[in-house]
C-alpha cells in the first residue's frame, strides 16, 4: 500500500489505511506499507510537490513489485498499481473555481498563479496514467463514480466500495439520555447544532454560523478536535448535524451523525449526499448558502426527534466498519486469485 502519511491521526484517509491494514493482517494477508511521513515513512524525494506520484512510481510502487507484492493499492495517484483509491476525489471535481471557500481577490489571484496552474496540470497528468490501462479505481461514493466517467471517460468504470462508520461507537440515545448528555457536556437549553470538521473553511463553518446567527434560541457546537469519547456524546444529544460543505469525496462526520441517530444537513458537493437524504435530512444544492441552510435546520427541527432518529440510523445500518472493510479486502484478493 502507498500513501502520502501514515499517521492516523493525520485525518480520515490515514486512520482508514490503518483499519484496512489491521482488517487485512486479520484475514491472513502480510501487507507492506510505503508513505512519506509517519510510522511507515521511507525516503522519497518529495519537491517539487506537483511530481511526488512520479517519485512513488519510481521507489515505492518499484520497492514493492521487487518485495512480491501481488496487489497495490494507492491512495495518491501512482502509475502502475493495480488499485487507486482517491481519498480526496477526482481532482477537476474537487473544487472548482467558483467554489473556492477562499475570498476574492484571492480566488483569482489562486486561478491565474502560473506555479499553482503548472501544479494542478502536473497532478492531472499523474491522475490520468494512475486510472489508465489495467488499474481500477475504488470509488467512496458515488459521486466519485460519475465524476471519474466525466473526467477521465476512457478510464475502466469505477468499482464502488463504499467506508463503513463504528456502529457501536455511534449509536443513538433516546430522550432521557439526550438530556443527561447535554448536562454532562455543559451545553444551553434549546436547538443544538453540531459541526465537526478539521478543516472548518472547506466545511462551511461560516456558512453555517451566518444561518444560526439568524435562528434565536439556536445553538451551535463547534467540535474541531474532540476526544474519542466527546465526539460521539455530542452527535447522540445534537438535534442536528450542519455539514454545508464546499467539497468532501464521502463525509464520515455524516455517517457518524447518522449512525448516533442525528439528522444531517450536507449539500451536493458531498459524497454521502444520499445518506443524509435517506437519513431524512436535507441537501443543499450549493455551499455557502446561509439562507438555505437556516430553512433546512427550521423544517428539520419541528419533526419528532424520535422519529426522525430511528431513520437516521437505518440509513447506515448496512454500513458498518468492519463489513465494510471486509468488503474492501475481497475487492483486493479477489483481484489476486
Amino acid at each position: 500500500m502507498i500513501l502520502e502519511h501514515s499517521d492516523p491521526r493525520r485525518g480520515g484517509a490515514e486512520a482508514y489505511a490503518h483499519a484496512l491494514v489491521e482488517r487485512l493482517r486479520v484475514h491472513g494477508h502480510e501487507v507492506s506499507l510505503r508513505s512519506r511521513t509517519g510510522p511507515w515513512a521511507h525516503p522519497v524525494r518529495a519537491w517539487p510537490a506537483a511530481l511526488r506520484p512520479l517519485f512513488y512510481s519510481r521507489t515505492f510502487l518499484r520497492d514493492l513489485r521487487n518485495a512480491g507484492a501481488e496487489v497495490v493499492l494507492t491512495l495518491p495517484p501512482v502509475h502502475g498499481c493495480d488499485f487507486y483509491q482517491p481519498h480526496n476525489g477526482i481532482l477537476d471535481a474537487a473544487i472548482p473555481p467558483h467554489l473556492d471557500p477562499v475570498p476574492e481577490p484571492w480566488q483569482f489571484l489562486r486561478r491565474v498563479n502560473p506555479v499553482r496552474r503548472l501544479h494542478f496540470r502536473l497532478l492531472r497528468v499523474a491522475e490520468a496514467d494512475a486510472v489508465a490501462g489495467p488499474s481500477r479505481v475504488l470509488a467512496l461514493s458515488p459521486r466519485v463514480v460519475d465524476d471519474l466517467a466525466r473526467a477521465h471517460p476512457h478510464a475502466r468504470p469505477a468499482v464502488l466500495v463504499r467506508p463503513g462508520v463504528d456502529l457501536e461507537r455511534f449509536s443513538p440515545a433516546d430522550q432521557k439520555e439526550r438530556a443527561a448528555i447535554r448536562t454532562r457536556l455543559g451545553l444551553p437549553e434549546g436547538p443544538v447544532l453540531v459541526f465537526a470538521a478539521r478543516n472548518a473553511s472547506l466545511k462551511g463553518l461560516q456558512t453555517a454560523r451566518e444561518a444560526v446567527a439568524g435562528m434565536a434560541g439556536v445553538h451551535l457546537a463547534v467540535a474541531s478536535d474532540l476526544s474519542d469519547e466527546e465526539l460521539p456524546a455530542l452527535m447522540r444529544c445534537a438535534d442536528l448535524l450542519v455539514h454545508p460543505t464546499y467539497y468532501d469525496t464521502a463525509a464520515l462526520v455524516v455517517m457518524e451523525a447518522l449512525a448516533s441517530g442525528t439528522p444531517a444537513v450536507t449539500t451536493k458537493r458531498d459524497g454521502n449526499a444520499d445518506l443524509a437524504r435517506a437519513g431524512g435530512g436535507e441537501v443543499l444544492a450549493a455551499p455557502g448558502d446561509a439562507a438555505a441552510l437556516q430553512t433546512a435546520v427550521k423544517r428539520l427541527l419541528s419533526l419528532d426527534r424520535d422519529a426522525q432518529s430511528a431513520r437516521a440510523r437505518a440509513a447506515v445500518e448496512p454500513f458498518s466498519a468492519e463489513a465494510k472493510l471486509d468488503e474492501m479486502v475481497g475487492v483486493l484478493c479477489d483481484s489476486a486469485s
